[in-house]
């Protein structure tokens, strides 16, 4: 196995769920991918930046395509590095095996990312969508997201980020077969634990204190 980066940009850091004494759903997140992924095969990550998910799975020897608003900034033989918008991307005739949406359908447009776009309350269902057409029949799809209480978060007065119930999971993942999921609770950004989906479904995002549940899934494209 190849372990050798072919470079990277000094400023690209990766979230392992661990920043000083803080932790955040990273931290078990990439665990359940490694638990549920299939062997080495193409994949596409969006929201790339930021997870050291697209990383791992290069030297792994996935194919991996990253996109993102920002360029990846690290470098492997086998990653390719996307910088864009995943909505208006044009992937042209590429499919993929393995489709991994994880923490990053939630902030899909948002004006806290594009201040001087107008709001797109649609972005998130429209990416779900888009992504199911780059997907074969049998493909898998790691997602995870933010759950609870449904809710769109705001920081500075403008949208950030959404909150997803089962009503609105079911939605984005109408057309896959649930293999896998589970639910979590951050709590203060201190401690991350596995807990039942009543709990998770029952909790409020408290971006102050840090405190949110969050779902796993890993499904199957039907």
């Amino acid at each position: 196995m190849n372990l050798d980066f072919l470079g990277s940009k000094k400023d690209a850091k990766l979230n392992f769920g661990m920043n000083g004494e803080e932790v955040d759903e990273h931290l078990v997140q990439l665990p359940f991918l490694f638990r549920n992924i299939k062997p080495p095969a193409k994949v596409l990550d969006i929201g790339s930046s930021g997870s050291p998910a697209a990383l791992q799975l290069a030297i792994m020897r996935y194919n991996v395509t990253g996109i993102d608003f920002t360029d990846y900034g690290k470098r492997h033989q086998n990653l390719k590095s996307l910088a864009g918008d995943f909505n208006s991307h044009n992937f042209g005739k590429d499919r993929f095996d393995i489709v991994l949406a994880m923490n990053t359908i939630e902030y899909m447009g948002l004006q806290y990312y594009k201040k001087d776009e107008l709001l797109d309350k649609q972005a998130d269902i429209r990416a779900m969508t888009k992504a199911k057409e780059l997907m074969p029949k049998g493909s898998q799809l790691i997602f995870s997201a933010k759950y609870g209480i449904p809710d769109t978060i705001t920081i500075s007065g403008k949208p950030f980020m959404k909150v997803y119930d089962d009503k609105a999971l079911d939605v984005l993942l109408s057309t896959f077969h649930i293999d896998a999921i589970e639910y979590y609770m951050v709590a203060d950004r201190k401690n991350v634990r596995q807990v039942p989906r009543e709990e998770a479904a029952g909790s409020r995002y408290y971006h102050s204190s840090g405190t949110y549940g969050f779902v796993c899934v890993s499904a199957t494209k039907l």
